[in-house]
Formats: C-alpha cells, sequence, structure tokens
C-alpha cells in the first residue's frame, strides 16, 4: 500500500506537548508600571525636600563665585594700589634701597583700595588742581567701578558744604600690562587733570595735600581786608 505522507496542514492545531503562549496577567504589568513611577515619584519628593538647602547654597555661592569668574577674565587687582605720574618712582626701578619710601613727586597720584563687586575707593593727590582750582586741599576722594568691558569709571569728590560735590570724570585703562601702568582719561571737563596720563604702580610714600594757591590767595585777600568795624569807626572820626 503507498505511504501516506504525514504532513502539517497551515492553520492546523499543533501537536500534542507543545506549549501554547500564554498572555501576561495585567496586574503584572501594572505593577512593572507602577513601580517605575514610584520611583520617579520619590525622586521627585526628594528633590522638592532639598530645594529650599538647594536654593540657601546657591544664593551663598553666586556672589563669590561670579567674583572668581570676573576677575579672572577683568582683573580688579590691576587697579589696586599706588600709581603715580612720575616714571621715577616705578616700582620697578627700586632695585636697590634702604628700605625707607622715597616721597612721591608726581603731579597726579593715586591710592586706591577694591571693595569687592567692581568697585573701588581711594584717594588723588593733584598738584594741577592745587594750582588751578578754588579748593582747600590737593587731596581728595575717588570712587570707581569696573564693568564687563575691564575700564575703570572713575569719580573725584569732596564733601562741599556737609553734602557732596563732584570734581571730575574719568576713565582708568591698560596701558603696558608688563610694568602694570595704567593710562588716565579724564572724561569731563575739570581742574584736576592737565590731560591723559600715565600712571606707574609705585611704593613711594604719598606725598601731603597742600593748600590750593587760589584758596590760599582768597584767603589772604579776605584777611587785608579791612572789617566793617574799622570803616565805621573810621567814618565817624
Amino acid at each position: 500500500m503507498p505511504r501516506r505522507k504525514n504532513r502539517r496542514k497551515l492553520g492546523g492545531r499543533m501537536p500534542a506537548g507543545t506549549p501554547a503562549n500564554q498572555k501576561k496577567p495585567g496586574w503584572l504589568t501594572w505593577g512593572r508600571w507602577l513601580f517605575f513611577a514610584s520611583g520617579w515619584v520619590a525622586a521627585m519628593f526628594i528633590g522638592v525636600l532639598e530645594l529650599p538647602a538647594k536654593i540657601v547654597s546657591f544664593s551663598e555661592n553666586y556672589a563669590p563665585a561670579k567674583e572668581t569668574t570676573l576677575n579672572a577674565a577683568v582683573d580688579y587687582q590691576k587697579y589696586v594700589g599706588r600709581f603715580s605720574s612720575d616714571p621715577n618712582s616705578w616700582v620697578g626701578r627700586n632695585l636697590v634701597s634702604d628700605g625707607t619710601h622715597s616721597l612721591d613727586e608726581g603731579g597726579i597720584q593715586l591710592d586706591i583700595e577694591y571693595l569687592g563687586h567692581g568697585e573701588y575707593r581711594g584717594e588723588i593727590r593733584s598738584a594741577y588742581m592745587a594750582k588751578h582750582a578754588l579748593a582747600p586741599w590737593s587731596m581728595v576722594m575717588i570712587d570707581g567701578k569696573v564693568g564687563l568691558a575691564g575700564t575703570f569709571q572713575g569719580v573725584v569728590w569732596d564733601i562741599v558744604n556737609g553734602s557732596r560735590a563732584s570734581y571730575a570724570l574719568f576713565q582708568l585703562s591698560s596701558e603696558d600690562k608688563s610694568n602694570g601702568s595704567l593710562r588716565l582719561t579724564p572724561t569731563s571737563a575739570n581742574n584736576i587733570f592737565p590731560g591723559e596720563v600715565v600712571l606707574w604702580p609705585t611704593d613711594f610714600e604719598m606725598s601731603g595735600g597742600e593748600r590750593g594757591q587760589r584758596f590760599d590767595d582768597l584767603l589772604h585777600e579776605v584777611v587785608a581786608r579791612p572789617s566793617k568795624n574799622e570803616n565805621a569807626k573810621k567814618v565817624e572820626r
């Protein structure tokens, strides 16, 4: 008899003993989703709890970090110290010294300190002001601020009749980085600066401010002027 071929028909049943693909239970799928979701919820909850501490830490560290970053870019310290318009007082020339600080003879002398956050204060001595300005002294105050451009914007001021009076505006910029010199440029009409001048870093002592010549002349004129009482006595005679 002819042999019958054992053929499997398409769409037929699986042979006995073959495992069928079973569908995963729904609760197992949901359980996995809940497990992952609970992890995200826990992380968010912890993050919310830590948020106040992070805000405080950020506020405390922001200013120092900003100061350090800007100082690296701008170099605030290049405007700090004593500067003179006398090149002979340049600190680089003082190679041999007996330890004494010579007196600065420069017509413009600056003494600047850094306050932080790009702001400065200091003193300026101007021989030109002593001769050309109606001011009691040739040494007055300065304020300054350095922006992102790295230029020092300064103001010369003093207290007059109990209030602040501004005498001049000026800029400082780097002249030669190798020797630390600065260029001072007046930016307003004034009787403080004769014009642009190069300033040299120095360790010479800042000379004491003297009285302005015009102020002295006016004072002598007032003292020499006869008083009203004396004039009245002369009339009576």
